[in-house]
């Protein structure tokens, strides 16, 4: 597949919504961890809150986007969004906890690299398979039929995400990731990764009762009183 001119000035396009998603919307799981004490919660979420608000930013900016749905360890569980742009078919892993800043397209293998790490795809007949490396080591971390599935079928399964059974990587340690300045950063269970292209940091033995300070002092989010975290 070629890109032309005008399909990169499009790319380009979508990537700066993805990227400003990243920066300004969390990927966390505090309304499923913790118990919400406010009327109203943080921006952002898990995968299919972010993949929601990415396709309601892009449609409102022109961009003929749709809901899509990807595969992790075989179980179909994870949001994403198909972009179309000149006839092509583009992903949008948005609602990634981790920064998959670029559009992965349908028939084009692609490989690049941000914050010290890296992403590539490997396509088949059917599916995109998008391979992650972070600390040296590479896992395949996400796999997208590229035959899409009736949105409001996948629009059920968002509404049961949390009652249908299904565990998720996330299911039960916090997770708190941003794009903050020219760094990523990852809460994750008890510890925060800090990449950036020339070093990784991490600090270990975070105690349930640091998260909120953590999270106002690294990420710029306000959760105290908002949520019950125990201690």
């Amino acid at each position: 597949m070629n890109i032309s001119i005008d399909d990169a000035t499009e790319i380009a396009f979508v990537e700066k919504i993805m990227l400003d998603k990243y920066r300004n919307e969390p990927f966390h799981n505090l309304n499923l961890l913790y118990k919400n004490t406010v009327s109203t919660s943080i921006s952002g979420g898990t995968c299919s809150d972010k993949t929601l608000s990415f396709i309601d930013s892009a449609r409102k900016s022109g961009v003929d986007v749709a809901l899509h749905s990807g595969f992790i360890g075989g179980k179909e569980i994870h949001r994403l969004a198909k972009v179309r742009i000149n006839n092509k078919n583009y992903f949008a892993d948005v609602g990634n906890g981790w920064p998959a800043l670029k559009l992965y397209p349908s028939d084009l293998e692609v490989n690049f690299t941000c914050f010290g790490m890296r992403f590539r795809t490997e396509i088949t007949s059917s599916q995109v398979n998008v391979y992650h490396e972070r600390l040296g080591k590479e896992v395949l971390q996400l796999s997208i039929n590229i035959q899409s599935r009736p949105e409001q079928d996948i629009r059920a399964d968002i509404a049961s995400r949390f009652s249908s059974g299904n565990v998720y990587p996330f299911s039960n340690s916090i997770r708190f990731s941003l794009v903050v300045g020219k760094r990523f950063l990852f809460l994750r269970g008890d510890r925060l990764e800090v990449y950036s292209d020339d070093k990784v940091e991490i600090i270990e033995g975070i105690q349930q009762s640091d998260i909120a300070n953590i999270i106002s002092h690294n990420f710029g989010f306000d959760i105290k009183n908002r949520f019950a975290i125990p201690d």
